[in-house]
């Protein structure tokens, strides 16, 4: 699996034409669904860049919940926050299960696993040429990262001390 890990200006390293993180309007859109996931605190939260590979997306956005009550929890929270936002999902599959909730952004899919689901249908290494990006609460801290985002307020990362304290 190839795991991208952003150098020390935050740019991961690619072979290819593209690289993340960047300013284009589909990365935005993964990186804002990574934070309103980690503020319902999902775990193990990938992006995978799949410009150049895939014709179906730019973009996925896949983590995890333990439990369906919290993989209900963390779409339905990721859904209403990027509809106020006027992003509206082309299509939402599994909220009823939660299991494995597929939130369909046109440019952005995001996939929303309990730990075992994901484990079983293995969409990283069936990705595994994508760029990949692992983001947790720190990568928030960054203050480009609030450039890209001067909506949303990451001063509270979750399960983290305010900045500067």
């Amino acid at each position: 699996m190839t795991e991208q890990k952003p150098d020390a200006s935050g740019a991961a390293e690619n072979s290819g034409e593209f690289a993340i993180p960047d300013a284009s309007a589909g990365f935005k859109l993964a990186e804002a669904s990574a934070w309103f996931l980690l503020e319902k605190k999902a775990e193990d939260i990938s992006i995978l860049d799949l410009r150049g590979a895939s014709d179906v997306c730019d973009f996925f956005v896949i983590a995890d919940g333990n439990s369906d009550v919290q993989v209900k929890a963390l779409a339905r929270h990721l859904r209403d926050n990027l509809m106020e936002r006027g992003h509206r999902p082309l299509n939402v599959e599994g909220l009823s299960e939660g299991r494995w909730v597929l939130l369909d952004f046109f440019d952005v899919i995001i996939h929303v696993f309990q730990g075992e689901t994901r484990r079983y249908y293995q969409l990283e290494r069936l990705w595994n040429d994508a760029r990949r990006l692992d983001l947790d609460a720190d990568w928030f801290r960054d203050p480009e990262v609030a450039g890209r985002h001067p909506g949303l307020d990451f001063i509270f990362a979750p399960g983290a001390e305010k900045q500067g304290s």
